[in-house]
């Protein structure tokens, strides 16, 4: 059983109310723990909102705006502040910060599984169920980090390059399909992978959206998907009650 949320985006009052929210249970948060989307941003606000998040005993996944902090710099700038504004922030934090979690037979990323990623997982994995599929994705997310990205420019050292960080091209970047932390399927024209009971967030929708993916090639394989990201308000997915619920407006 769990509460899960997404994209924070630095808002203390919505944090708040996310961990009071049957505050006995597991809550899991999908990343983008800052910066703000939708108000002229308070540093000491996010700051406050981040170490809240961070104090807590709830699971946190690393989100692209998150990753933005860390030393590696595995992007651009995202964000509205500098990029050293969380770094150490996120450097003491970064061991109990996931690329993925599983529960109750959920896949939780920040950005959600495509299709041409799963196609790059071993049979194994992906045979092994959403727990063994999160054990990987972690696996190759430190892996994955610790590569020099080849693409940037002379004199930068930035780091996380593999298939877990591609960037799509519908969100700027160069890459066919986007990563865990950058998957859009509106944006990719696709949807999320058939093959996983998913959850996750990253892009926004007017409400939470709910899905059914199916093969495509006519396997009759299929699997639900749930997005919770928002541009108005906060929601949260309740796996005991199978609700969404709103939390903030």
């Amino acid at each position: 059983m769990a509460i899960i949320s997404t994209d924070i985006h630095g808002n203390l009052t919505a944090a708040q109310a996310f961990l009071e929210f049957r505050a006995d249970e597991l809550h899991i948060c999908l990343g983008d723990l800052v910066d703000s989307r939708q108000k002229k941003p308070s540093l000491e606000e996010e700051m406050e909102c981040l170490d809240l998040l961070l104090r807590s005993n709830s699971i946190l996944l690393w989100g692209n705006h998150d990753l933005a902090y860390l030393r590696q710099e595995p992007w651009w700038y995202l964000g509205n502040f500098s990029e050293l504004t969380f770094q150490r922030q996120y450097e003491r934090a970064r061991d109990r910060i996931f690329a993925a979690y599983a529960v109750d037979g959920w896949l939780c990323t920040h950005a959600g599984v495509s299709p041409k990623l799963t196609r790059r997982m071993p049979t194994e994995v992906l045979a092994g169920g959403v727990e063994t599929i999160a054990a990987w994705l972690n696996h190759e997310f430190k892996r994955e980090l610790k590569v020099k990205n080849p693409h940037t420019h002379l004199g930068e050292s930035r780091y996380g390059y593999g298939p877990l960080f591609n960037i799509p091209v519908c969100r700027g970047g160069t890459d066919e399909f986007g990563g865990i932390f950058w998957f859009d399927a509106e944006g990719e024209q696709s949807q999320p992978s058939h093959l996983i009971r998913q959850i996750f967030g990253h892009t926004p929708g007017n409400r939470p959206q709910r899905g059914i993916s199916i093969d495509l090639a006519g396997s009759g394989q299929s699997a639900p998907w749930i997005n919770i990201d928002t541009l108005k308000g906060s929601w949260l997915y309740d796996t005991k009650a199978d609700a969404l619920v709103e939390f903030t407006i």
